[in-house]
């Protein structure tokens, strides 16, 4: 087998089936995800949208004038279910449906509904910082400072990980860094403040599961890798032996084996007709 072929360099390349993280079916978080959006979105239509000024934006928008969002409290987490336009929440839509399944598959459901959360919180505090400090802003609305968080999660568990930039194939940590880049020119260079928040989101979700994570973060990834390696370091072993102990047969008999000898050969055994059974129940 191949060093390329070895389970920890699958694991490090895919978080699940196939090559590309896109491939991925979307979860049921993500699907709950999009449904809300959604719906939310169809009300703050029927109730006449941003151009009107929709009681769902105004009481649910991020709004740090008057001091709103320490005020009202529940903004840090309303504004994260409205959207603008058609396009924007077309495009948040699409963020959900192809990041938060790869988290979800690591997490479950409800660590990555917390992390998704938080996240959102966090760029709303980066968004509040960049607005003060450019003396500008309006009420923030949206998913993607949430959605931000969740790629940069994916980045740091998964750096290597292929994935499709439109129809360009790129590592994770690329997509990070364009992204990054991308939004750091827009606020410095146009004033966009919202992209505060979308650069915020992801520098939180990167440095939180790089730094370890408070659950199943970067170090867990990097443990499983290496018991992996260490499974296939103990098969290799095992290996060589069962090569020494054949010769051994096919030199000096069956009887000439000691107790250990004969031990390792019916493990080795187990395994491999294991090994084949599993190959068989996949189809492989």
């Amino acid at each position: 087998m191949a060093w390329q072929d070895r389970a920890y360099n699958r694991e490090e390349r895919s978080f699940g089936t196939g090559n590309f993280s896109f491939l991925l079916p979307p979860s049921p978080l993500a699907v709950g995800l999009m449904v809300a959006c959604l719906a939310i979105f169809l009300l703050e239509a029927l109730t006449g949208g941003i151009a009107v000024g929709s009681p769902l934006i105004s009481w649910g928008a991020l709004e740090f004038q008057g001091g709103l969002a320490f005020i009202q409290p529940w903004r840090w987490i309303t504004y994260q279910y409205l959207h603008a336009s058609g396009w924007h929440i077309f495009g948040n839509l699409i963020g959900i449906y192809f990041f938060v399944p790869m988290l979800e598959q690591r997490w479950g459901w409800k660590r990555t509904l917390l992390f998704y959360t938080v996240g959102g919180i966090m760029a709303g505090i980066t968004y509040g910082l960049m607005s003060t400090i450019f003396r500008m802003g309006y009420p923030l609305v949206g998913a993607s400072g949430s959605i931000l968080a969740v790629l940069g999660a994916c980045t740091a568990i998964a750096p290597n990980m292929r994935v499709l930039m439109l129809v360009f194939p790129m590592t994770m940590k690329t997509m990070a860094v364009l992204f990054g880049i991308l939004y750091l020119l827009t606020i410095v260079g146009d004033r966009n403040v919202a992209d505060a928040a979308h650069l915020g989101g992801l520098i939180f979700g990167f440095l939180l599961v790089y730094a370890g994570g408070p659950i199943y973060g970067r170090t867990q990834h990097r443990m499983h890798i290496r018991r992996a390696r260490k499974a296939v370091q103990s098969e290799q072993i095992e290996e060589e032996q069962v090569d020494r102990i054949l010769q051994k047969v096919h030199d000096q008999g069956m009887n000439s084996l000691t107790h250990r000898e004969k031990r390792i050969l019916q493990h080795a055994t187990e395994r491999q007709r294991h090994a084949e059974m599993s190959r068989g129940r996949r189809g492989v």
